[in-house]
């Protein structure tokens, strides 16, 4: 009950700073507005380059030679980049590993087989669910088969060559699938805002100290832990529902693409928002000054966002190894890896779990010792 009124109360101080509140709400919703559009064509794609694939073959006969030929067809190059590969295992260990996009693979005699009369199939591996190699496939084993099946009907022998013109025309749409301009800054700008929303965090602690507020609390009779989960999580749920807000607005005013996994999307939210707080009560414990835990933020946050690519796309292994520092880091990947490839990246999830529970620790430590 101590703990609800204290959260309540620190909830409702928040909400009614109003230059507070206009400024963390207005201050994402800029810079989605600003960055996205202004930069909407450094995210879309120009050219489309072809896909990577791999090639094993066992066979030696028509068909292979036939492929080999529709593989350096110049309208099949400009779709698919074939890579050969000497064994089945190192080309399966590439598509396992994301750096092909499939293996296509014909097994020993399958030429034979198919002179012969018999049914045969080309082998296709991939992760994705809907790739856009098998219809380029399905184009040279239709070409193949109308070819052979005319040289039939003219009493002529099959020959080892294929009609290479007749490729079925594939459309690799991107819509949905590379972010926009918009769809990457609705994220990575919340993210950077949520972080600055640290102040929270900070007003909820150095406040109190300057109308000593926090020395009636420490002689009521009431543990300092409740006292600093009370004040953490009315910060936080200030926080949270500025993010949900922002949320919205990015999703239906500006059409931004958040079509991934809602209950996703709220959990991110609500973890990011809880460290954000947290780093903010840890300084404002350290320095018990509004002024130096602020700049300290910016500083901090300014650092973390950049590292994490939230000002724009960064690479190299220093940049990579400091990411790893930044909440951004795994909230960022967490979200775009869920709506853009429709997977669950866990591992990002439980580094957003465990540096959660590692600053809140840290918030106890500090608070426990400076109330003291």
């Amino acid at each position: 009950m101590k703990i609800s009124m204290i959260a309540w109360y620190t909830f409702i101080r928040n909400v009614r700073d109003i230059k507070a509140m206009i400024v963390f709400i207005l201050l994402p919703i800029l810079m989605i507005l600003i960055l996205g559009k202004a930069l909407d064509s450094a995210y879309t794609p120009k050219k489309i380059d072809p896909v990577v694939v791999g090639y094993f073959s066992k066979d030696d006969g028509l068909l292979n030679n036939s492929l080999n030929e529709f593989f350096q067809a110049k309208e099949t190059s400009s779709i698919l980049e074939v890579k050969k590969f000497k064994t089945l295992e190192s080309g399966m260990n590439q598509v396992k590993s994301g750096k092909l996009k499939g293996l296509i693979y014909l097994e020993d005699g399958i030429s034979n087989n198919f002179q012969n009369g018999k049914q045969v199939k080309i082998n296709f591996y991939s992760k994705e669910k809907n790739s856009y190699v098998q219809p380029v496939l399905e184009s040279f084993v239709r070409t193949f088969n109308i070819g052979n099946t005319l040289i039939k009907i003219n009493g002529q022998q099959v020959q080892p060559n294929s009609n290479t013109s007749i490729i079925k025309e594939v459309k690799i749409v991107t819509e949905g699938k590379i972010p926009r301009g918009v769809d990457y800054y609705s994220l990575t700008a919340l993210f950077q805002s949520l972080l600055f929303g640290a102040i929270f965090g900070i007003f909820a602690i150095t406040k109190d100290m300057g109308n000593h507020t926090n020395l009636r609390m420490n002689a009521a009779p009431i543990q300092t832990s409740k006292i600093i989960f009370g004040k953490l999580l009315g910060s936080s749920m200030t926080l949270y529902g500025i993010s949900l807000l922002i949320f919205l607005i990015s999703k239906f005013a500006f059409q931004a693409n958040w079509n991934g996994s809602l209950w996703l999307i709220l959990l991110v939210l609500f973890l990011f928002s809880t460290i954000s707080v947290a780093f903010g009560m840890i300084l404002a414990y350290l320095s018990k000054s509004t002024m130096a835990s602020a700049l300290s933020i910016f500083i901090i946050g300014t650092i973390l966002t950049l590292v994490a690519g939230g000002f724009s796309r960064m690479d190299g292994k220093v940049i990579e190894m400091l990411s790893y520092l930044s909440p951004n880091t795994y909230a960022q990947k967490a979200l775009f890896t869920n709506i853009y490839d429709g997977t669950f990246a866990q591992s990002n999830i439980l580094g957003l779990v465990l540096y959660m529970i590692i600053v809140v620790t840290l918030t106890f430590i500090t608070g426990r010792r400076r109330i003291a």
